[in-house]
């Protein structure tokens, strides 16, 4: 592992206030000053960041203990709309400027994956065994599309020009389609097991897969072809998720460890977990990054919500 590039070496765990649970997800709002989480146990809670440290953090009204995935709009349309979506069929738009929510979308389906599209234009949601729905949030009466994966679906991402997305399915592959088309593009074979998680590079140069056997892969989004395998997992990979600069990859599987490469495949830095991760995003504007975790039912150990720092 080098050590000459390690600017995570002085970065510290700090836990926030959380009595909900299992964490089922994190989020930073689009100009890194609020992060929000869901749980098992009660409702979502969000902390402002800075002067003085953190505080006990703020629930959100009418968004209760079901919500299984966020996601903050981007900056370009509305900063203020955070997407919550629950596992039984319905997505809350929940706007902070009022604290409550102000729309709820309906999609059928139980849904796994939430996605704005880099515009904040189209929202996409996503069940693990049904495909995909896209709503226009001009319009959320009903989706603009709907669409079948190709065998289960794990997750869903939008290129950073909005023009494709990637679907990494069950048997392996990543389904690309273009948008607002939704022609099929190519399959990129990435995994002979399971492709359980996808990063897109905010430069828009690599896209990440990580698999269930143990392997991450970083492809060149020019022409998907296989840029570097990274062998350095003992467990299924559950996260990979690009830094803001689209240098850095932080990576979260079973090994109670959340590694971070370089883009070029070096290894940095190792940070040492007690908890299983469940939840893992970078902070939009700094190298720091949220995580979130559950703990084994006989451990004693409590659930957390950290910010490395």
């Amino acid at each position: 592992m080098s050590s000459t590039h390690d600017v995570f070496s002085k970065h510290k765990e700090n836990k926030m206030h959380w009595e909900q649970g299992t964490v089922y997800d994190v989020a930073w709002s689009s100009d890194g000053n609020l992060l929000t989480a869901s749980g098992a146990k009660g409702p979502v809670r969000s902390w402002r960041l800075g002067r003085g440290g953190h505080k006990e953090g703020d629930e959100h009204k009418g968004l209760t203990s079901d919500i299984e995935r966020l996601a903050w709009c981007p900056p370009t349309h509305d900063g203020n709309l955070l997407a919550a979506a629950s596992y039984e069929k319905h997505v809350y738009l929940w706007d902070q400027r009022s604290g409550s929510v102000q729309q709820t979308l309906t999609t059928n389906k139980a849904n796994s994956e939430l996605q704005w599209m880099q515009s904040g234009k189209y929202l996409l949601v996503a069940s693990r065994d049904e495909g995909i729905d896209v709503f226009d949030v001009a319009n959320t009466q009903q989706p603009v599309v709907s669409a079948t994966a190709d065998g289960s679906l794990n997750a869903a991402r939008w290129s950073i020009d909005g023009r494709l997305l990637f679907l990494a399915t069950h048997a392996g592959n990543v389904e690309v389609y273009s948008w607002p088309a939704m022609e099929h593009v190519t399959v990129v074979p990435a995994h002979a097991a399971s492709c359980n998680c996808l990063g897109v590079d905010p430069r828009g140069l690599v896209l990440a897969t990580g698999s269930a056997d143990a392997t991450m892969e970083l492809w060149n989004m020019e022409d998907f072809s296989l840029m570097r395998t990274l062998p350095e997992f003992e467990s299924p990979l559950m996260f990979t998720e690009f830094s803001m600069d689209g240098r850095y990859i932080a990576s979260a599987s079973d090994d109670l460890e959340i590694k971070i490469h370089e883009t070029e495949g070096a290894l940095v830095h190792k940070l040492k977990l007690s908890l299983l991760t469940t939840a893992l995003a970078w902070h939009p504007r700094n190298l720091a990054f949220a995580y979130g975790s559950t703990a084994p039912s006989k451990s004693g150990a409590k659930p957390a919500v950290t910010i490395f720092l």
